[in-house]
């Protein structure tokens, strides 16, 4: 397991999250920085979630599968290794993340693929499920454009069950699956696998924050749009030539 993790740019290291969520009621559920400790799922206290804002950007609805968007036969696959409590997550996906869905997305040129690397407290796991659940029915993209907009916060009660509820009506889910997937137990399974799923490959790829991009498996030291462009048209030329190598000279028979 990793020994730690932080939120990019912010330069968040994982003993001050650690210090800070031990004066919380929800410290059992934070990751630990100690091998053998795994995050579990707690209820949160019952309040009055703040109100939900519609996303000031909707992503796109056209050739999603699951936490997927483009086409399946992209040359290039770019992976957003994001926490839904992570503020420069929240920066990328209104200042990066549209421009590459624009640009590199509706081409074909790139399939977009998110990544649940939920470690910034026990409303990041719960996001992270609710996320998951919305997956299942082909409605990622739109229930995530609506977490981070309405992020107010780490811990800030928007990501507790009625926030996450409300943001579910409001995408249009079937809610009896969605509520079913939120119950105590089917949610720490769930959020059990998503966790282990998620640290294992971060671990082995060094991935240890987020926001954290990776261009066809690989990590890119800035999540900026020049670098990501830059790393994305390096892989597209890459495929370009291959393309041009298997066909041959022309007229060859």
């Amino acid at each position: 397991m990793p020994r730690y993790l932080r939120a990019r740019s912010g330069q968040v290291p994982l003993l001050a999250l650690l210090l800070a969520t031990l004066l919380a009621v929800f410290a059992s559920a934070a990751v630990s920085a100690q091998e053998g400790e795994e995050p579990e799922l707690t209820w949160a206290p019952l309040v009055t979630p703040p109100p939900i804002t519609a996303p000031p950007i909707l992503s796109p609805t056209d050739q999603v599968d699951g936490f997927s968007m483009g086409s399946p036969d992209a040359p290039v696959v770019v992976e957003l290794w994001e926490d839904f409590q992570c503020p420069y997550c929240q920066r990328f996906t209104y200042e990066v993340e549209p421009a590459i869905v624009e640009q590199y997305v509706q081409t074909g040129d790139v399939r977009l693929v998110f990544r649940n690397l939920a470690f910034l407290g026990d409303e990041s796991h719960w996001a992270a499920v609710a996320a998951s659940l919305a997956a299942d029915q082909n409605m990622f993209w739109p229930f995530h454009d609506y977490l981070f907009a309405n992020y107010r916060g780490n811990e800030s009660g928007v990501f507790r069950i009625d926030g996450l509820l409300e943001i579910a009506e409001a995408v249009g889910l079937d809610m009896d699956e969605f509520r079913q997937g939120l119950v105590l137990e089917n949610a720490r399974e769930r959020f059990a696998q998503i966790h282990a799923e998620a640290v294992a490959e971060a671990y082995t790829r060094g991935i240890n924050a987020t926001p954290t991009v990776a261009v066809n498996g690989t990590p890119l030291d800035s999540p900026d749009f020049a670098s990501v462009a830059d790393a994305i048209d390096i892989e597209l030329a890459k495929a370009a030539t291959a393309a041009a190598d298997d066909e041959g000279p022309e007229g060859d028979e």
